[in-house]
């Protein structure tokens, strides 16, 4: 069954792939506020938060996109 783009009906459906974006961000800025830690103690506190708001970034992004028109979508709703 193919998936098609609900803003324009056609079939050139491609998946987003979001899994780098969070890899990156989610790394990245946990080494920053890592290295942060080491200066002042209390970012050690944020590393958590910075994971479950790194978390929720990637839950919230379109997954799929249509080639035609650029309308990017959750596939799973």
């Amino acid at each position: 069954m193919d998936v098609k783009c609900p803003k324009c009906g056609s079939a050139k459906v491609v998946p987003v792939g979001q899994y780098d974006k969070f890899i990156y961000f989610g790394f990245g800025g946990t080494a920053v506020i890592t290295l942060a830690g080491f200066l002042v103690p209390l970012f050690w506190f944020f590393i958590p938060v910075w994971w479950l708001v790194c978390l929720s970034f990637y839950i919230r992004r379109p997954l799929a996109a249509c080639e035609e028109c650029n309308h990017g979508w959750d596939p799973r709703k």
